[in-house]
């Protein structure tokens, strides 16, 4: 009877986090979080080749196989301090710091090697809230509110992500190969305010977008979308386990009260992301894991397209944020030791997507880290419940460049926390 109202629970756990949740802003490798899943996150978000709980489909749909039944539900703290100093003045601070993102996932064992399962996972997203500071380069009213970082008031954009991740998994050649599907859906919030300078030609004075109207201030719009994913995991030594996925580009639909900021009128897709890892066990109780990660942002135009072409915005080949594909490196151990306790730590080093001359677009967007260090630990208590825990702290890195109001820099940190709790059938 337990196990039965457990299981239900979790879909109107599952419905109520991809309608309603929040603060779903993971700037952290590009746009997209450093790891899913607790474990994966103490080790630096290695686990292509290496899945522990029912967040792996995130990572490598391939990873269930198999996999025992079992609920996973996570609540994560996460505090990015993002910044813009102009030069010559003094640092001006995004006001919103404080996110809290929760995750799920569900794993049905049907047989020793097939299993199926659902994740929800907050797959990525932005934010920026910079305040309405007097700023003596901005017009005086009516021309302009004469504050803020755009002359707009209080301004910045907020971009969140959830993914719902239904999987299929299977092991095949006596269990020493294993593949997984996974379809996605996407649901997608973004809202702008205080930018609307950008519809404007300062030189001019003439329209600068496509749809000057949809460029800013017309509150949150959303979109759903699709996409699917494939991996594999396979043991090729004894204790030595590769593991690979490949992520289809997720189509979703037109930010359509943002189609004059976005190029394509409003396109907002979600790129498409491969990885390679490898897993060994060293020994009994010790295990070290690595993973390769390409995330391809020229699939998507209002992201990769250079903030200086010369069209308007919302056009097809209208200025974007300029962000260039990059790679991502994690590295991670895990240390079994006595009365049920496993620790964690790794490193991700991600590219930083943004270049100096694409500045002036990524004050709103200032994803520009590169170096991740990260630990956690899980106590078991039994055979049924388990206690996770990881932490992240990113240094600060930072680009200058420049922009209509001089040379200015763009800077963040950041730091996470997140504690789960699982239960084993």
């Amino acid at each position: 009877m337990e196990a039965r109202i457990i299981r239900r629970s979790v879909v109107t756990i599952a419905v109520g986090l991809a309608m309603g949740s929040a603060g779903v802003a993971h700037a952290t490798n590009g746009y997209f979080a450093h790891g899913y899943g607790t474990k994966a996150k103490g080790m630096g978000g290695a686990g292509m080749a290496i899945s522990q709980d029912s967040y792996a489909p995130a990572i490598n749909p391939a990873g269930i196989a198999g996999m025992e039944s079992r609920i996973d539900g996570s609540l994560a703290y996460f505090r990015p301090e993002r910044s813009v100093t102009f030069t010559g003045s003094p640092s001006i601070d995004s006001d919103s710091e404080n996110f809290f993102i929760p995750s799920i996932g569900y794993v049905q064992q049907i047989d020793e090697n097939r299993s199926w399962g659902i994740a929800l996972m907050g797959n990525g997203g932005l934010n920026t809230d910079y305040p309405a500071f007097q700023n003596p380069g901005c017009p005086a009213p009516p021309q302009s509110a004469g504050t803020g970082v755009f002359c707009g008031g209080s301004a910045g954009v907020n971009l969140e992500q959830l993914a719902i991740i239904p999987t299929y998994a299977q092991k095949f050649a006596d269990g020493r190969v294993s593949v997984g599907f996974s379809p996605i859906i996407s649901y997608q919030r973004f809202e702008a305010k205080g930018i609307g300078a950008f519809a404007v030609n300062p030189q001019t004075g003439d329209p600068a977008s496509v749809s000057p109207e949809h460029v800013s201030d017309n509150g949150t719009d959303t979109t759903w979308g699709y996409g699917g994913q494939i991996g594999f995991q396979a043991d090729v030594a004894d204790g030595v386990t590769l593991g690979g996925s490949y992520r289809s580009k997720i189509r979703n639909g037109d930010f359509d009260d943002y189609r004059g900021l976005f190029a394509g009128g409003g396109s907002f897709d979600i790129p498409s992301t491969y990885g390679l890892g490898i897993s060994a066990a060293v020994t009994p109780s010790v295990t070290v894991t690595a993973d390769y990660v390409r995330i391809n942002y020229s699939d998507v135009d209002a992201i990769s397209n250079p903030s200086t072409n010369q069209a308007l915005l919302g056009s097809a080949d209208g200025p974007g944020f300029g962000w260039r594909d990059i790679n991502v490196f994690k590295m991670g151990a895990q240390f079994e030791t006595a009365n049920d306790w496993t620790w964690r730590v790794g490193y991700n080093r991600g590219q930083n997507p943004i270049r100096s001359r694409d500045v002036q677009f990524n004050i709103l967007a200032p994803g520009v880290m590169e170096d991740h260090f990260t630990a956690g630990f899980t106590k078991a208590f039994g055979d049924q419940h388990e206690l996770n825990f990881a932490a992240m702290y990113a240094p600060s890195n930072s680009v200058t460049g420049q922009t209509q109001s001089g040379e200015a820099t763009i800077e963040m940190k950041q730091y996470e926390l997140e504690i789960g709790y699982a239960y084993r059938f």
